[in-house]
């Protein structure tokens, strides 16, 4: 196993039309994995392999946690903000 390959990639099923995605992957082209997986699983590949390639398309996606910390991010820029303009006398 290389030291550049994450171990969940070691159990994915091999073909042909995902090893290029699964390399893709691997050298962190996130755009590539983004634009080829659609057409896996429009392919009449396996089930294993759609969903293989389905995996790889989810961690290419944020965290869902980090929407909420960006929301928080800005509604206290919000209320930090308005305390000073209300403070500041705006």
């Amino acid at each position: 196993m290389s030291r550049d390959r994450p171990r969940f990639v070691e159990k994915l099923p091999r073909d042909e039309a995902l090893d290029p995605v699964v390399a893709a992957f691997c050298r962190g082209d996130f755009a590539r994995v983004r634009r080829d997986v659609p057409a896996i699983a429009a392919s009449g590949a396996s089930a294993e392999v759609r969903a293989a390639a389905a995996e790889l398309l989810s961690r290419t996606r944020p965290d869902p946690l980090s929407y909420l910390f960006f929301g928080l991010t800005a509604a206290l820029l919000v209320a930090l903000s308005g305390y000073w303009w209300w403070k500041a006398g705006g």
